[in-house]
Formats: C-alpha cells, structure tokens, sequence
C-alpha cells in the first residue's frame, strides 16, 4: 500500500510517516502539492540566498514533491472510476503555535536572514545577537499585520503585504518572516487544493474528534488535527488496514542547533503579538473550520511554557519545539 502524506511541514507528518513505515508501508511525504508552488520552490533553491547545505536539502525534499504532485496529477486525471483510491493523509495545526517551531525548524536558512537583517539595520554594530535580532523581526513583523488591511488568508494579497513590511525593512527579511507567519491560514487554498482539486472547507470537520475523511474525486483523505493526535492512531491505523498503530516523537527542534532557547522564542513571540491581530487570525476560515478559536487567556505566558515542551493533553510532542 501507498500513502501520501502531504501537510504544511511541523504537524507531526514524521512520527506518522515512520509508524507506517513499520508497517511496511510505503509512504512519501510533501509539504507542497501545487504545480505552480513546485516551480516557485526550485526558483529558490537554485537562488544566491540559499546556501549549499540547505539547498541540498531542500533537493531531496524537491525530488519526493514532484512524485507526490505527478501521483496527484494522474488521479485526478484517471477520476473517482480507476479503481483503488490515492490514500491521503493531511493535517491541521494551531496557526499561531506553527510558526516558532517552522521557524525552530529551519533555522540553519534563516540565520542568514537574521544576519542581513543585522548588517543592514545595524552595520556599526559588531556582536550579533540572533535571539535579539529575531525577535525584532517579529515584533516589526506584528506591527505590520496589525495595520495592514489586507486578508491574511489570502495569497492576492502577498504584493500588498510585501509593500508594506519593505516601509519597514527594505532588506525583505521582514517579509519574508510574514509570509512564513501566515502559512497555515493560506495553505489549503494555495498548495492542497491546485494539487488535489479537494477543497476541504466544502466538507465537514468534527472539531471536537479532531478529524474527517473525504471521499471525493478518487482521493481518500484523512483530515487530522495536530493537537488531538493522542487519540487518533487507531483510526490512522484503520484508515490503512493495519490492527495498531504507535507514535512515537521524531524530527524535534531540540536537535537543530538553535544558538538560543527554543522555549523562551516562543513565549517572547507569543508575548508580542497585540490581541487584535490574534482576533483576526482566529476569525480566518481556516481557524474557525477547523476549531481554532481566540483565548482570552492566551497569552499566559505559563502555558506557553507547557505547551512548548509538552504536547497535545500534556504527552510528549511529536514533532514539535521542545526546550533546551
């Protein structure tokens, strides 16, 4: 048996990837489905900004997109009448509580980004502080998101949002920070729909459950929630026709060389961020489909603290920022 696995990256894709993978199953994995979104990754893996090591990897994770969105392409060629369906399993994340561990993630590109940010605003200065320097990324960032009346779950809206946080920061690194930010507000619409042609928001999603399956165009997709995942490996393990399944942590940030402490990022970003934008990004279709909703409490700076080293109902995080 073969299952895609195709979701915004940081949900957790790898503990389920490698359970199945136990199994015998054969599985690959991708962050983008959309064609068009294909063509855009290897403009920037071949660009001057991306150093060798990243951009080799970013190769890899090239090579198994463009066979997951080739099997995409065929089936929805071939329709719901070519026999076996293409299992697909996608999942969902609190979009605020994505971001730091993308970021946490990734970091060994955005490094360079910290520091041309720093050459750029401070070119007297000598020490570079990257916790610092990241963290007036954010707060720059917020500020532009609090003001700008463009959607932030809309890609039409990217050239506006550009304009606007370039008043701030010229050297894009700002930008490019928002952008990453909104990733799971826009990321149905921009990279599962154009790959798949399902449109998730036309279906229904058990919040409290944490998950759906859609049955539709010969895609059988298993729709998951991230932060219900404890109590959801029987049915994953249903969904492929095997008796149990057993997840177990992988691809945590705590082994990504992070020259600060993950946990304190975290609280000092959430800190950050005015109430009003929150409200906003709670309102988006996406956080509201999907049972994501503003708390007033939070903020509590505690919890923080708990959620990035725990997981989902206080077990160990999957895939996840954990502390240093």
């Amino acid at each position: 048996m073969q299952v895609l696995i195709v979701q915004m990256g940081k949900v957790a894709s790898t503990a389920i990837a490698e359970a199945l993978r136990r199994d015998d199953i054969e599985v690959l994995q991708a962050h983008i489905a959309s064609p068009q979104r294909l063509q855009e990754q290897f403009g920037i893996m071949t660009g001057p900004v991306v150093s060798d090591e990243v951009a080799n990897r970013m190769y890899q994770d090239y090579l198994q997109e463009l066979r997951v969105t080739f099997l995409l392409a065929r089936q929805r060629v071939a329709g719901a009448g070519s026999g076996q369906p293409t299992r697909i399993i996608s999942l969902t994340r609190d979009p605020l509580s994505w971001y730091w561990s993308h970021f946490a993630q990734n970091y060994d590109h955005y490094q360079t980004l910290l520091q041309k940010f720093f050459r750029f605003h401070y070119p007297q200065q000598a020490s570079f502080d990257p916790g610092a320097v990241f963290a007036e990324v954010q707060d720059r960032m917020f500020s532009v998101l609090e003001q700008t009346t463009a959607p932030l779950d809309d890609a039409e809206a990217l050239m506006q949002l550009m304009a606007e946080a370039d008043e701030l920061d010229p050297t894009g690194v700002v930008f490019s920070q928002l952008n990453r930010f909104l990733v799971p507000l826009r990321w149905f619409d921009e990279d599962f729909l154009p790959g798949t042609g399902l449109d998730v928001y036309d279906f229904s999603f058990d919040r409290e459950a944490g998950t759906t399956l859609i049955e539709s165009g010969g895609f059988s997709l298993l729709l998951l929630r991230y932060e219900n995942l404890p109590d959801l490996a029987p049915g994953i393990a249903g969904f492929v026709g095997i008796e149990e399944l057993r997840l177990e942590r992988a691809n945590i940030s705590e082994d990504k060389h992070i020259p600060f402490s993950i946990k304190t990022m975290q609280i000092q970003g959430q800190s950050m961020i005015p109430a009003p934008l929150a409200k906003r990004i709670y309102a988006t279709r996406y956080a509201r489909h999907f049972g994501y909703s503003f708390d007033a409490s939070w903020r509590s700076l505690e919890q923080t603290a708990a959620d990035t080293v725990e997981g989902p109902a206080g077990t160990p995080a999957l895939d996840d920022v954990a502390a240093r």
